[in-house]
């Protein structure tokens, strides 16, 4: 058959005017559409334009493109709240991650996947965007149980392995006056966006940054007094098998107080595949592969903790992000 001939394309439809609709999404978070519309429930174009000296034409086709998924109605130039505007409302970070953290990637992924060309910085990604991303994505699914974990556990110096833009260490200084925490990443942009975020919050004096591999910490004074290491949502950074054991048990001698280790990561999903695969799994493995991640199962975590060093208490399991958990541990005897 021609690939001229007509037929049905309905699915090829679907998936074209989805990519638009996603990188809409993306847009109308950027442009404060989220924000306006959760506050206000509707938005006057002309005006939002106006305010934010927005092009008009550009907006308007936004918002068509919102329209078209039934995110947002428009009508006479005000734009209200659409049938499935909640789930995408609450979604969105999933979207700033996938589009914005890594879109350069995805958009090359035919030269990412020739072996003649991943050498070097193959590997883009705006980790200010990712950043801002997993902090959406905390608030709105994750923080919640996150933090009732951390209130039972009760410790008064708290390290954050990969914090990122420091929100969960800003969250719980703010939650308990007499916690004290420091922060480690690698990225220095997302450091930057860190410092900023604790000096606006007031809490320079309580919490500090370390610019720093998490898989090569070693010893540091301001590690000695940590009794609570927290790591979210990085912890498949630390495979292989052999380097993620090495890894955990390098963190008894890095933080010699520690007496718990929360470790929440994204797990590879079992057992589902095709239409079946929920929001977030397949761009998550996609990627991961692509980059030349490994993301282990849940079973394959659950595996390292003994020859770690670590003795699990009890692991909590989200439903968004799919496959994802937190593992509380503790240091073995």
């Amino acid at each position: 058959m021609s690939r001229s001939t007509l037929g049905d394309f309905s699915s090829a439809t679907a998936v074209f005017n989805a990519i638009v609709v996603g990188w809409a999404v993306k847009a109308a978070w950027e442009l404060g559409i989220f924000v306006q519309l959760d506050d206000q429930g509707e938005l006057d174009l002309p005006s939002f334009a106006h305010t934010n000296d927005l092009h008009m034409p550009s907006l308007n086709a936004l918002v068509r493109a919102l329209e078209y998924q039934g995110i947002v109605t428009s009508d006479g130039g005000v734009v209200r709240r659409g049938t499935a505007y909640d789930q995408f409302d609450r979604t969105r970070g999933l979207f700033h991650w996938l589009t914005g953290g890594y879109g350069e990637l995805f958009r090359d992924l035919a030269k990412a996947t020739r072996n003649s060309e991943r050498f070097g910085d193959f590997i883009r990604r705006d980790s200010t965007a990712v950043s801002i991303a997993c902090r959406d994505v905390g608030t709105t699914f994750m923080n919640d149980d996150l933090y009732a974990m951390i209130d039972d556990l009760g410790h008064q110096v708290v390290a954050d392995l990969g914090c990122g833009s420091a929100d969960r260490l800003i969250d719980i200084a703010r939650r308990d006056p007499a916690v004290r925490c420091v922060g480690i990443d690698l990225a220095k942009e997302a450091l930057a966006v860190a410092q900023q975020a604790i000096g606006e919050a007031g809490l320079v004096d309580r919490i500090g940054l370390v610019h720093a591999d998490v898989s090569q910490l070693g010893r540091r004074p301001e590690f000695d007094a940590v009794e609570l290491v927290t790591c979210f949502l990085m912890g498949h950074d630390l495979w292989p098998r052999d380097n993620c054991v090495r890894v955990l048990r390098d963190l008894r001698a890095t933080f010699p107080s520690v007496r718990h280790l929360l470790l929440g990561d994204t797990c590879r999903s079992v057992g589902t595949s095709g239409s079946a695969l929920p929001i977030f799994t397949l761009g998550f493995e996609v990627l991961h592969d692509v980059m030349g991640q490994y993301v282990p199962t849940e079973a394959e975590w659950l595996s390292v903790f003994d020859e770690a060093g670590w003795i699990r208490e009890r692991t909590h399991t989200y439903v968004i992000p799919p496959s994802t958990v937190v593992f509380q541990l503790a240091p073995k005897e």
